[in-house]
């Protein structure tokens, strides 16, 4: 069987499908069905990426075909270029290249693209992974009848389904009606990008405190409650300059951080790639994060691994894995003063800013790294690809306790 990564005679390339770098095929492939791909997908498409990439580096790993469900072009092409990425799952499945089809979906018209691939993968009898990353799915979810319904039917239908968190395998169970079996929760990793920093050590008495944003700009991510912060900081008379990465409403916060006075300290980067995030996590004293909603971002765990103070709030997974004064400093959502002090009670403690570094660090080697993600994925899958696999694998004692539990499971979020 040719490789359907290198051989161009495989399948019609387009803008759609990312491969990883070439390597000797093993086997069918696994499929990733991924809004946006492996550049316009956001968190999920870097996490797409980082799975990809550690497949192609580990000895014995499938090989990795991702689809774009979505496109990064104008929303009203969307449903065009869903079918097409539909047929061409159709050809794959249909040539038996692929063995899995790991399905990634967020919420809202996710749910309708990714039921879409669901049932495709349905019609050729491929097992599927839903990875649920959706940090509103919550809301989404009770939202409707329609938005419970088809979120009832693609996890009924999905051979295992993956989440970011304890509080999110509870409301499949307790919420969604999921088949406790089919579960597995499944913390994000990311690639190791401060094993070659020394320890970090806190900036001098005085010195300008170097901040760092790295998010889709909206009020998800809290980034009135940061500009508002900055106002604070600003009168309170610290020395500070924040730089914001990412995509989103760059213009309207640009123009809220100049009302609030704060423009001269704010520097709007727009998109960055995922190599200069990096260089910017390395260089930065502390990363913030003050987000209402949340599943459990990447950003804070490559923090983690560079040994970056994170100053976040108490959303999504976040509470699961983090301490406050621990492993990060956690704060109450929407409380711009909250932030503010934070920030302000971390610059005076070089101490409590060592703890955080090194503490978080040894977090990050202990449950984040991408190797064991690897892994842990690739056992899933093989969860699958044995006879009976769908309906095989015992309930853990947190899964037992949520599938008899009668009381509601608290929010994912909080206002």
């Amino acid at each position: 069987m040719q490789n359907p990564r290198t051989s161009p005679s495989a399948m019609p390339h387009s803008a759609a499908e990312r491969y990883a770098a070439p390597r000797p095929a093993i086997g069918p492939a696994v499929v990733f069905a991924t809004p946006g791909a492996l550049d316009g997908g956001g968190g999920i498409g870097r996490m797409t990426g980082y799975i990809v990439d550690q497949f192609a580096e580990a000895a014995g790993a499938p090989e990795t075909i991702v689809l774009d469900t979505r496109g990064t072009g104008s929303v009203l092409w969307s449903p065009f270029f869903l079918a097409g990425t539909l047929a061409r799952l159709a050809w794959l499945l249909a040539r038996r290249r692929a063995s899995v089809v790991h399905i990634n979906v967020s919420e809202k018209g996710s749910f309708l693209r990714k039921a879409a691939v669901q049932a495709v993968a349905g019609l050729f009898s491929c097992p599927t992974v839903v990875h649920l990353h959706g940090a509103s799915f919550v809301e989404y979810f009770e939202s409707g009848v329609f938005p419970r319904a088809i979120s009832r039917w693609l996890f009924d239908r999905c051979g295992r389904a993956v989440v970011l968190g304890d509080n999110w395998r509870d409301y499949l169970v307790q919420s969604v009606c999921t088949d406790p079996h089919k579960i597995r929760v499944l913390y994000n990793a990311v690639p190791d990008i401060g094993a070659d920093l020394e320890p970090r050590s806190p900036p001098p008495p005085g010195a300008a405190l170097a901040l760092l944003v790295l998010a889709n700009l909206s009020e998800r991510k809290g980034i009135g409650t940061l500009l508002r912060a900055c106002q604070h900081l600003k009168r309170q008379g610290l020395r500070f300059h924040v730089t914001i990465g990412g995509g989103g409403d760059v213009d309207g916060y640009r123009r809220m951080a100049a009302e609030l006075d704060v423009a001269e300290e704010c520097r709007f980067l727009g998109w960055v790639s995922r190599e200069d995030a990096h260089a910017h996590i390395k260089s930065h004293d502390m990363l913030l994060l003050p987000s209402t909603h949340e599943g459990l971002p990447m950003v804070i765990l490559e923090a983690l691994s560079a040994r970056l103070p994170v100053i976040t709030t108490p959303v999504g997974s976040i509470p699961e894995v983090l301490t406050d004064g621990e492993t990060a400093r956690i704060i109450p959502v929407n409380d711009p003063a909250a932030l503010a002090d934070a920030i302000a009670g971390l610059a005076a403690d070089p101490a409590l800013q060592r703890r955080l570094a090194e503490q978080g660090r040894r977090l990050f080697l202990k449950q984040f790294v991408i190797d064991a993600y690897g892994k842990s994925l690739l056992a899933i899958y093989q969860e699958l690809d044995r006879p009976g696999g769908e309906l095989e694998g015992g309930l853990d004692p947190l899964a037992e306790t949520a599938a008899a539990a009668k009381a509601p499971v608290p929010q994912m979020s909080r206002r």
